[in-house]
């Protein structure tokens, strides 16, 4: 095995061995179970796995005391997130961090003792069929390791938080990224977050600039308005009225208002056909936002990216819509136009994370009553991830029947997430564990005889209402 990753694999199992305050032994062989999991559908099929040495019952107790003890859940969660930090690698291609952070649903629509519970988002195939469900939504922050464009989708999670029905998924978002910023391993270094469309409005650019290290690049809607500078006034023309902060119209959506580009790059491609396509980048430096519901951007210029795919020999867009990207920070000057455009590539990342986690490692199968147990489930999934990250260099292909005749493996296709996970169990026997042999115990007594339970209260669907502009009345 490779001197250095054993080590490193070794260190982070004790570290969250000790992490855990209650249930060491049981926390640690559900981590197993859940890192190796290749057939359970159901939460308590963990129970069944040969790294899991103890019965179905450890699993819920292993999560209903991982809160216990603690301060509040936040203080709890922000430990967990120091730890995971310390093991980002500085980047050596690269002169910046990258981060990434967005929003997904756990679904819980069976669920009417459930708490805040609220319409969030959820995939739906049908056609005129809204793609929403009742559940609970979840924060989750990542760090994005360096890579090449063949290889997977590999991130590091950081952190993850439910997103109450009083708060806004994209502010705890934010609020998680200057968390992992303000550790020792990113601070004073630059560091890029890259975030879907939703992070673009005023309130999120607004936070984004409280840190001076931290480079926003958020997409933008194609129908957005944005502004340019006004003319620089002529020294003998007499000054009168206020001087003007914007000048003319950006509208994404109309070329004949852009300006002359600042700069532009082509890049050569492939697509998965084989076909030669072009990427056109083209930039504006200096535009200006309005400001709106007390944010104070119209003072601070920033940086438009266009980015169009053009077959190379009909010279004709691939898609009907290109894709504009906000750069935005104190230091956004220091990033190129190729660093932004494979920055915000990888940010997809995300969602191949969220896929995994929902199919191989049973994000949302967790069914309790007890709000806290459930956001509990998250953080595990999270470290479970992080070990089969760590334990990637020591995996090997498990290749199905059906699988070694795929042209993806001849080439000798890099490890994935799917494979670690087949190799995990023979990866634990050679490392070892920290966690100890448990022991035997007589049976529970159960409830007594003529021993009732209360019925659990049953909450209603939170509807959010949409917030009063400023100057209007509410009937």
């Amino acid at each position: 095995m490779p001197s250095e990753i054993v080590p490193n694999l070794k260190n982070f199992r004790d570290k969250i061995y000790h992490f855990f305050t209650h249930r060491k032994d049981a926390a640690l062989n559900l981590l197993d179970a859940l890192s190796s999991n290749t057939s359970a559908k159901s939460v308590m099929d963990l129970s069944l796995s040969p790294l899991h040495h103890r019965n179905y019952c450890s699993i819920t107790r292993v999560v209903s005391k991982f809160y216990f003890g603690a301060a509040g859940i936040q203080e709890k969660n922000n430990e967990l997130t120091k730890i995971l930090c310390g093991y980002c690698q500085p980047p050596q291609a690269r002169p910046y961090h990258l981060f990434a952070a967005d929003c997904t649903s756990g679904p819980r629509p069976f669920s009417p003792t459930q708490e805040d519970r609220s319409f969030v988002y959820a995939p739906n195939g049908v056609t005129r069929k809204k793609p929403v469900t009742i559940g609970h939504k979840y924060s989750v922050t990542a760090y994005l390791p360096e890579k090449e464009k063949i290889d997977p989708p590999w991130l590091i999670p950081l952190a993850c938080a439910r997103v109450s029905t009083q708060e806004k998924g994209t502010m705890v978002g934010l609020n998680q990224i200057n968390y992992c910023l303000s550790q020792e391993v990113f601070s004073d270094k630059l560091c890029v977050s890259v975030l879907d469309s939703e992070y673009s409005n005023h309130e999120c650019l607004t936070e984004a600039k409280k840190n001076k290290n931290n480079v926003a690049v958020a997409r933008l809607k194609s129908n957005r308005v944005l502004y340019i500078p006004p003319d620089p006034l002529d020294p003998n023309e007499p000054k009168k009225g206020r001087l003007k902060k914007f000048g003319q119209k950006f509208n994404l959506k109309n070329p004949e208002t852009w300006p002359e580009y600042s700069q532009k790059i082509t890049v050569s491609d492939c697509n998965k056909k084989g076909e030669e396509i072009e990427i056109r980048i083209q930039s504006w430096d200096k535009i200006l936002m309005r400001d709106k519901r007390g944010s104070n951007l119209s003072d601070t210029p920033m940086r438009l990216i266009r980015i169009a795919y053009v077959k190379k020999e009909s010279q004709e867009e691939l898609f009907r819509k290109p894709l504009w990207l906000l750069v935005y920070g104190k230091r956004c000057q220091e990033l190129s136009l190729i660093d932004v455009f494979k920055a915000y590539r990888q940010r997809f990342d995300l969602e191949h994370f969220f896929r995994f986690g929902k199919n191989n490692l049973l994000m949302g199968q967790f069914q309790t009553p007890v709000l806290r147990h459930e956001e509990a489930w998250w953080q595990l999934i999270l470290l479970s991830y992080f070990q089969l990250y760590l334990a990637k260099g020591l995996a090997t292909h498990r290749l199905k029947p059906w699988e070694k005749n795929c042209p993806a493996f001849k080439l000798d296709k890099k490890i994935t997430p799917t494979q670690v996970q087949r190799c995990f169990g023979s990866i634990t026997k050679e490392i070892g564990t920290p966690a100890k042999i448990s022991r035997g115990h007589r049976k529970a007594q159960g409830r007594k005889k003529g021993e009732l339970q209360t019925k659990r209260i049953r909450h209603p669907v939170v509807v959010k209402k949409k917030t009063a502009q400023p100057g209007t009345q509410q009937a």
